[in-house]
């Protein structure tokens, strides 16, 4: 409703810029236009991860708050109360940071959006896998947005073999992960962030950063498997950054390479409102699940991370994630169809 009375707003304005120019033109004394303001919408982008890791879990959770075109300022939401409660008793409240804080964000979930950042990370988290979350926002005009989310079941590796979290590549090999599925799943995000790769292709002509992000992607909830690092960076090949550089990857990484790779569960609010955006043409558009006196979405996951070292020498290496993945090499200049996994609208 907020966005239809929005666009009816917008369509009065556009009515009101085109009689101006019709008075204009036929010489006509204008004697006053009436402009109606479009409304003033807050937008809550909320969401929390529980993470596995070898300490216990840790809880990062992160609200982004702006508002909609047309209001006044630069779609700041400052001074608000971000508030997450758990059914077991936890609470835990968002602090608002710096934007330098939230930079580090996955760039899979980060809106590209101008507004206010709010987070919090805590160890060992107050809520589990499993649990339902309640989010209340309270702006300091008095507005109230709120939702509910349950979060993931956790998951594990299959077939993965690793110490402290790591574990170790051949030099130019892909390893295939497969994990158990996570109960309330709707999908799965993959992401890596790879270093060290400067070195390896300083003879080659094209551009290599310090660090390169890759996203996976989208998986459906019956798709527990991917061959990394052949199945991510289809996005950002697509878009022509680091194009030669992704295809160099589609072999295993170079000799001295390393990677963060994290699989991440995400619940449905997640997925219906992330996946829109996506190449996934079947995924229906945006649904908010952030209701009262704004809209917005906010979503719940569970995550786990493995550090991926390549390799050759395994003294004072981690061990051998397993055996190479042997699949003939796909190429992303002419398609994978090697791609793990059931297509995404199976199981959904």
């Amino acid at each position: 409703m907020r966005r239809s009375e929005l666009g009816r707003g917008a369509t009065r304005f556009v009515a009101a810029a085109a009689a101006f120019g019709a008075v204009v033109t036929t010489g006509c004394e204008l004697t006053g236009v009436l402009v109606e303001r479009p409304e003033d919408v807050i937008f809550a982008e909320t969401w929390a991860i529980v993470r596995a890791d070898a300490d216990g879990p840790v809880l990062d959770a992160f609200a982004f708050l702006h508002r909609s075109v047309g209001a006044t300022g630069p779609g700041l939401v400052s001074g608000a109360s971000v508030r997450l409660s758990g059914e077991s008793g936890g609470v835990v409240h968002l602090a608002e940071q710096d934007a330098e804080v939230c930079v580090h964000v996955p760039e899979f979930v980060w809106p590209k959006h101008t507004g206010t950042c709010y987070r919090t990370r805590i160890s060992p988290s107050p809520f589990a896998p499993d649990e339902r979350l309640a989010l209340e926002i309270e702006t300091p005009d008095g507005r109230l947005l709120v939702s509910a989310s349950r979060v993931p079941g956790m998951f594990s590796f299959q077939d993965l073999t690793q110490e402290g979290g790591s574990c170790r590549l051949e030099p130019g090999t892909n390893f295939r992960f497969e994990w158990t599925g996570a109960e309330e799943a709707w999908a799965y995000l993959v992401d890596a962030r790879i270093e060290g790769l400067p070195e390896a292709f300083e003879d080659e002509e094209f551009e290599v950063p310090d660090s390169l992000h890759l996203g996976g992607p989208w998986l459906g909830p019956q798709e527990t498997a991917i061959v990394f690092p052949r199945h991510f960076g289809l996005l950002e090949f697509l878009s022509n950054e680091h194009r030669d550089l992704i295809r160099a990857l589609q072999d295993g990484l170079p000799e001295g390479a390393r990677a963060e790779v994290a699989f991440t569960a995400t619940d449905r609010n997640w997925a219906n409102w992330v996946r829109g955006e996506t190449l996934d043409p079947t995924w229906p558009r945006r649904i908010p699940s952030v209701s009262g006196d704004g809209t917005g979405w906010f979503g719940t996951a569970t995550q786990r991370r493995v550090e991926v070292w390549a390799s050759s020498h395994g003294e004072a290496r981690p061990p051998l994630c397993g055996p190479a993945y042997a699949a003939q090499p796909a190429g992303l200049s002419r398609g994978s169809k090697d791609r793990a996994g059931p297509s995404p609208k199976e199981g959904q």
